[in-house]
């Protein structure tokens, strides 16, 4: 048996594992690699599976998740959600993580879509894809780096990874099980070679390529070798961006870029939502320094501020 072979075998061992003492109501199905793994090594208990799509921008999540559910006989809940459901999602994600970050802003709002509709169906309990991306170098910037800076990356990146979906879940009073950032499971995968994490295949580079390999028997193959989506581009939430920007009109964006630096009309509307909801943007702590964005407290050690958005800080 070859070290892939080998490593892949203990891959799935160990995320079986994972599964079953993370075990769940339901599962949030996009489609994508991760999920779709979930949902391979879940197939005797069968949870629900949910799907949030934009009613106005369907995005591919709609196809794949549709593709797994039926593969694996799971009961499938699409949540269809309306532009108002977006934007009453919108002010409570911006209550609970208190940010007006748009991308965090976007992609949270099909999450908690999400999760409020598995609530509502009963579930108590959800399981998410969160940290195998993280862990396994699933986004396109991780491959262009030298496998010595990718694996210190992620080592570094594992100590202060931040998922949406839990502050959210506490808010619906929903448990969120995330079986990829299990303690023990996170040790295993942090030791696995970053050259097995991204590599090339068919002429391509992939991140997650032990994942495939892993699965690449189980799942169909353009499921097995689909590509990274964000969230946002899954459901189709990315068309918000030019509809909430079509919200502020030119007087009001002049009159709050005078308080913080903004973007763009987008995230002028997620700022003055933000001021409305959360009010004023907290200053920074001791041994915190000061986003020259907005003004929120950063740690020093981060270059990302999670009030704003803003990168690098």
């Amino acid at each position: 048996m070859s070290i892939v072979e080998l490593l892949s075998k203990e891959l799935l061992n160990r995320l079986s594992i994972s599964v079953i003492n993370h075990r769940s109501d339901a599962l949030l199905l996009s489609g994508g690699l991760d999920t779709s793994v979930l949902a391979f090594l879940m197939k005797d208990f069968k949870p629900i599976a949910i799907t949030a799509i934009f009613e106005s921008n369907p995005g591919p999540d709609l196809y794949y998740s549709k593709r797994i559910a039926d593969l694996f006989n799971f009961k499938h809940y699409v949540k269809v959600f309306s532009l108002s459901e977006a934007l009453d999602a919108a002010r409570h994600v911006i209550s609970v993580l208190k940010t007006f970050d748009p991308m965090e802003i976007r992609n949270s709002i099909t999450i908690y879509i999400a999760l409020s509709y598995a609530k509502t169906l009963g579930a108590k309990s959800i399981a998410t894809g969160d940290g195998g991306d993280e862990l396994f170098a699933g986004y396109s910037y991780m491959h262009k780096m030298r496998f010595d800076e990718l694996d210190k990356y992620i080592r570094e990146l594992s100590e202060r990874w931040f998922f949406s979906a839990v502050p959210l879940g506490k808010s619906l009073e929903l448990k969120i099980e995330q079986p990829y950032l299990d303690r023990e499971f996170v040790k295993f995968a942090l030791d696995i070679p970053p050259e097995f994490k991204v590599h090339e295949e068919k002429g391509r580079v992939y991140g997650k390529w032990i994942v495939r390999k892993a699965v690449e028997k189980f799942l169909p193959e353009e499921i097995v070798w689909r590509v990274k989506d964000p969230i946002e581009v899954g459901s189709g939430s990315t068309a918000l961006a030019k509809i909430v920007s079509s919200m502020i009109n030119d007087t009001e964006f002049q009159k709050l870029s005078k308080e913080v630096v903004l973007r763009d009309y987008e995230q002028a509307y997620y700022y003055k939502l933000f001021k409305e909801i959360v009010g004023n943007i907290p200053k920074p702590k001791v041994n915190e320094k000061a986003c020259p964005f907005c003004g929120a407290g950063v740690s020093m050690d981060s270059k990302y501020c999670k009030v704003c958005g803003a990168y690098p800080v």
